[in-house]
C-alpha cells in the first residue's frame, strides 16, 4: 500500500471530532459519586399560599463511604437566628434497576424514606450532565408524581423539583422548589 494515502486515513482519524470517538456514558451512579465534597447555596421553595419564591442558605457536604453505591449527604439550612435545621440523607444507588433508595432525617420529624428510578438524560463529560428522578408520592398532602431534575454545570449544581396531580398531563407539571449549589472543596 502506498505510503501517501495511509498518512491520509491516519490523519483523518486524529482529525475526527471527540463525539465521534466518544464512549458510552456513565451511569447515573457514577456521575451522582462525582459530586462527593463541600457545597454551598441556596434552597429555594415556593409558598403555597403567597406563590412566591423564598430562600434559604444551605451548607452541604456529600461523602461516600467508598462502595461505588452509596452517598451521604449533610446539609445544614439556615432558617433564621437559632434556627439551625440538619437533614442527613443516607442514598443507595441499585445500578440494575437504575433506582436510588434513600432515607433523609430530620430531628423531631419521621423519617422519609423514598425509591425513586433516575436516569441520565444529558451527558456532556464528568462536570456536565443532567439526571432526572421520578417517584410517585405526595405533595400538599396530595397523591402526587415527583420529578427531580439534577443539572451539574462544572462546579455548579442545580436541582428543581416539580409536581403535579398523579396521572395529569405533561402541562400540569409545577415548581415546588429547588437547591443550587457551588463546589468550596473536596
Amino acid at each position: 500500500m502506498p505510503l501517501r494515502p495511509l498518512l491520509a486515513a491516519v490523519a483523518l482519524i486524529l482529525m475526527l471530532p471527540p463525539i465521534a470517538l466518544a464512549q458510552t456514558p456513565p451511569s447515573a451512579t457514577e456521575l451522582r459519586l462525582g459530586l462527593v465534597g463541600r457545597w454551598s447555596g441556596a434552597l429555594g421553595y415556593r409558598d403555597y399560599q403567597s406563590d412566591a419564591l423564598f430562600e434559604i442558605p444551605v451548607t452541604t457536604t456529600i461523602t461516600t463511604p467508598g462502595d461505588g453505591t452509596t452517598l451521604i449527604r449533610q446539609s445544614l439550612f439556615d432558617d433564621g437566628p437559632d434556627k439551625p435545621v440538619w437533614i442527613t440523607t443516607v442514598s443507595l444507588d441499585d445500578r440494575a434497576t437504575g433506582t436510588v433508595a434513600a432515607a433523609s432525617f430530620r430531628s423531631g420529624n419521621t423519617p422519609e424514606l423514598v425509591t425513586e428510578a433516575v436516569r441520565v438524560a444529558a451527558f456532556a463529560d464528568a462536570a456536565h450532565w443532567t439526571l432526572i428522578y421520578t417517584r410517585t408520592g405526595e405533595d400538599n398532602d396530595a397523591p402526587a408524581e415527583i420529578r427531580i431534575t439534577e443539572t451539574r454545570t462544572g462546579d455548579t449544581v442545580l436541582e428543581v423539583k416539580e409536581v403535579r396531580a398523579v396521572g395529569a398531563g405533561d402541562d400540569a407539571w409545577r415548581f415546588r422548589n429547588q437547591t443550587r449549589l457551588i463546589r468550596r472543596g473536596d
